[in-house]
């Protein structure tokens, strides 16, 4: 038997209530030349029922139990059993619109080495997205079809946890799910910023996005604002701080985690309120973190006035 060209990853835990309609989803895919590995993560439902009831009806449904426990053992877990030439991820509580494999397999077909194809998101759920969310579904998505994913890296995960497809060789170049700390999507994103992948952005719509008050991230301790805020500045100091100046700019909430983060590990830095902020043209070669995110004119404002003193986005400053 031939190895099939996709392998789909799905986790899941105690999705009984949806994880029908995501498998439905995909075999409607109008490419048809997949598996899905499906791995159960300690159900106390019927998730695992429903699952292995569609590998009974279709072989491409392969069904496994996490030998360890949480996301991470159960994806690579997963990555093991899988067998296709390209990896892809969905939550079991998501839905795929009708041609996203053929279009990622499509973009991936055309482009390099290193490269991750996404696509847009929609949300969508049984009573109204809340204002938080929609706006992170048009942020998302502009930051996706404008190409600057890694000048927002450190704001928030820019590519969206089930809305991906690489190819095998690229997660393997960076150790596959080995050692991923949670939140686990976002310190993927990390993994591939390093290893210099390039994102390609099918410009439609690919993940249809559940959002319902049992979703991890709105429930586990490992999606806190903190676990972000750990991961992310964890990352900055790694990968882009050159122990020059270190400037937050804005005295909030998230400015406080950052400061408790670099003290913890011994980075020095100023903190400057939004009055203080023209001091930056005061420090030699500074780095900026700019911990707040006014409007779309004030932005523009900080922009362009950041870029009077030859400092560039994504390489002197970042939005966090």
């Amino acid at each position: 038997m031939t190895s099939p060209e996709i392998s789909i990853l799905i986790p899941y835990k105690n999705a009984a209530d949806w994880i029908s309609e995501c498998l439905i989803s995909i075999q409607n895919q109008s490419f048809a030349d997949w598996e899905v590995i499906g791995i159960n993560d300690a159900s106390a439902d019927e998730s695992e029922v429903i699952f292995q009831q569609f590998q009974k009806n279709d072989p491409r449904f392969k069904s496994f139990k996490n030998p360890g426990i949480g996301i991470i053992p159960a994806l690579e877990f997963g990555l093991l059993q899988s067998q296709g030439k390209y990896i892809s991820r969905m939550d079991s509580d998501d839905m795929m619109p009708v041609k996203r494999l053929e279009q990622m397999r499509n973009a991936l077909l055309k482009s390099g080495e290193k490269t991750v194809v996404t696509g847009l998101v929609r949300y969508f759920s049984d009573q109204p997205v809340t204002d938080g969310y929609q706006a992170y579904e048009r942020w998302i998505n502009q930051i996706n079809l404008s190409g600057v994913q890694f000048e927002n890296i450190y704001r928030e995960c820019v590519i969206a946890s089930p809305n991906w497809m690489t190819r095998r060789e690229v997660l393997d170049s960076i150790g596959g799910f080995a050692e991923l700390r949670y939140p686990e999507d976002y310190d993927l994103v990390f993994r591939w910023y390093a290893y210099g992948v390039d994102f390609v952005v099918v410009p439609e719509v690919t993940l249809l996005w559940r959002e319902h008050p049992k979703r991890t991230s709105r429930n586990s301790k490992n999606y806190s604002q903190s676990a972000f805020f750990d991961l992310k500045i964890g990352a900055f100091l790694r990968l882009d701080f050159r122990g020059d100046q270190l400037i937050i700019w804005g005295k909030n909430k998230k400015s406080r985690l950052i400061s408790r983060i670099l003290r913890e590990k011994g980075i020095p830095f100023e903190n400057h309120d939004q009055e203080e902020f023209k001091k930056v043209n005061e420090v030699r070669n500074p780095q900026v973190l700019i911990a707040v995110y006014p409007s779309e004119n004030e932005r523009k404002a900080i922009q362009i006035y950041l870029q009077s003193l030859n400092l560039q986005e994504g390489l002197d400053w970042w939005w966090v």
